[in-house]
């Protein structure tokens, strides 16, 4: 199976001798500490987090500080939905060099690191030769204590940069407010575009480019693993554009055969968080950790953030965390955000 397995780490608990525990209150005798609560049981539970978007105009310090900040929060593991060089270069060294950056600083992470890819990281055929060599294949998956992770790969076939092509059709300012209405609730969007007709023009052809293809290959993979894993408590799919928000034949291939299992789908690319749920299934598009927000945009979503996930017996717990609001014991003069 081309669909790589990254093996599961199994962690050992060790046992140390240590002075009475509090006991319950019942029981508890007064040269003993008394507590309501009980010993905590053996868990399946573990915490992991997710970064949005470093580049597309990193704004600098903010992914740096990310690193130490997250260590604060003491994951199982780190994951992120794409975007970690500005790439689209056809110079090796100068994506090598970019690569080697961005590694110094996800080495900082005290927590394991996986990668997932997006569009700047393989935007032609000479990034995507650098990623194989430094990372391997560019979609997998890994289980961990009975939970599926999937990162796909939504850059395989890439669709036209689409930048390049509206500007042959429409101005700046009417691509930047189609993209801003795209990233807007259904209600806004809909009054922006009855209000300016060129802007759902733009809009409607910026979603025409942004169709996302998945090969037969990567499907059959994702179908195999989906099959082979039926027994998983929870299945987390990652993926860069978030293809729930495109026209995408594969996708719909994906939800078909997650049918019946619990899980969640989680992205990034649009650089601004939104949240929808259907049918019972949480589809998560993650705002930035560092990457260029629209100058001007008061939007709730747009923000720096990490999602700090607790996977608990009974499903997922999700927590996003402001990125200035996450500070350490010394407090936030000591971690001031950069200026």
């Amino acid at each position: 199976m081309r669909f790589r397995l990254i093996g599961t780490v199994v962690a050992a608990l060790a046992c140390t001798a240590a002075a009475p525990s509090p006991s319950p209150r019942a029981d508890g005798g007064p040269a003993q500490a008394r507590t309501d609560a009980r010993p905590p049981a053996p868990s399946p539970a573990f915490r992991f987090v997710v970064i949005g978007d470093r580049t597309d105009g990193a704004r600098p310090g903010v992914f740096d500080r990310a690193m130490e900040q997250i260590n604060l929060l003491a994951p199982t593991f780190v994951i992120n939905v794409g975007d970690l060089i500005e790439g689209y270069s056809e110079d090796g060294q100068l994506v090598e060099k970019e690569w080697d950056e961005v590694d110094a600083l996800t080495r900082r992470l005290e927590a394991p690191f996986y990668r997932v890819v997006g569009n700047h990281d393989i935007g032609n055929a000479t990034m995507r030769a650098i990623w194989q060599r430094r990372n391997g294949a560019a979609h997998y998956h890994f289980r961990y204590k009975d939970v599926l992770f999937i990162a796909l790969d939504t850059e395989e076939i890439p669709p036209p940069r689409f930048n390049q092509v509206l500007s042959k059709e429409f101005t700046k300012d009417e691509i930047r407010q189609a993209v801003l209405a795209l990233s807007a609730d259904p209600a806004q969007r809909d009054a922006d575009f009855a209000a300016n007709p060129r802007t759902k023009a733009a809009a409607d052809r910026i979603m025409a480019l942004q169709r996302i293809d998945f090969s037969d290959a990567q499907m059959r993979d994702v179908e195999q693993v989906i099959a082979a894993n039926r027994d998983a408590r929870w299945t987390f799919v990652l993926m860069h554009r978030p293809a729930w928000k495109a026209e995408s034949s594969g996708f719909k291939r994906i939800e078909a055969a997650l049918a019946g299992m619990p899980h969640t789908f989680l992205a990034g690319h649009l650089h601004t968080y939104d949240y929808q749920r259907r049918d019972g299934v949480d589809y998560i598009q993650m705002g930035t950790t560092g990457g260029r927000q629209d100058a001007g945009t008061k939007k709730l979503g747009t923000m720096d953030h990490v999602l700090f996930v607790s996977m608990m017996k009974d499903g997922p717990r999700i927590a996003n965390i402001r990125l200035d609001g996450l500070y350490g014991v010394e407090g936030p003069a000591a971690t001031a955000p950069p200026k």
